[in-house]
């Protein structure tokens, strides 16, 4: 076999594979889901339960979870200002899911959601390609504690027999200074054993 035989048999390898391995490589581009180019604004990731670590915003405020919740994260704010929150859950599942099945669990994900608050109102739901697997984002609007709007956007990230769900909220009028936060947390997510 000649080396141009070779270089075409390579080409045609690599258009075959690339698209099937397209975790691992969200589109840089994607305001909802991405590290941001500036991680000084994160601590180093901490690891949780031996099960997964995870990058938090600097100077936001840990507190333990309850149940599913594994841990609550709340912005320090003056005033009693408005601020974000960020919460995981964890869901046990009876088996692994198939990620051929993936935009129908990212349609029950968002049901869930709805079913959840009553107050929300324009719910979305798509599913993207996250470094360690699918990620569903449902994403919404409803009503906060104090009468003005929030931003919900909810990450389920299926791990092994394992519904992770990374909860953060905003005010709706705010999401623009929030979101790259809450991309770069979710992307900063990391399984470390694909069971967990």
């Amino acid at each position: 076999m000649n080396r141009k035989s070779v270089c075409r048999i390579l080409l045609l390898f690599a258009c075959v594979v690339s698209p099937a391995y397209s975790f691992g490589q969200p589109a840089a581009s994607d305001p909802w889901y991405g590290r941001q180019a500036k991680p000084k604004d994160f601590d180093a990731a901490k690891e949780f339960t031996g099960a997964f670590s995870i990058e938090l915003p600097k100077g936001w405020q840990l507190g333990s979870g309850h149940m599913e919740a594994l841990f609550l994260l709340t912005q320090r704010t003056k005033n009693w200002d408005a601020g974000a929150v960020i919460t995981l859950e964890q869901i046990r599942l009876q088996l692994p899911l198939d990620p051929a099945i993936m935009a129908a669990v990212g349609d029950r994900e968002m049901r869930e959601a709805q079913a959840r608050d009553s107050t929300g109102k324009q719910f979305s739901n798509v599913v993207k390609n996250g470094e360690h697997g699918p990620v569903i984002l449902v994403q919404y609007d409803r009503t906060g504690m104090t009468g003005t709007t929030d931003h919900v956007a909810q990450y389920s990230m299926p791990v092994g027999t394992t519904m992770y769900r990374l909860i953060c909220i905003a005010p709706a009028g705010q999401i623009d200074k929030y979101r790259p936060i809450f991309a770069h947390v979710a992307a900063s997510f990391t399984p470390l054993k694909s069971g967990s």
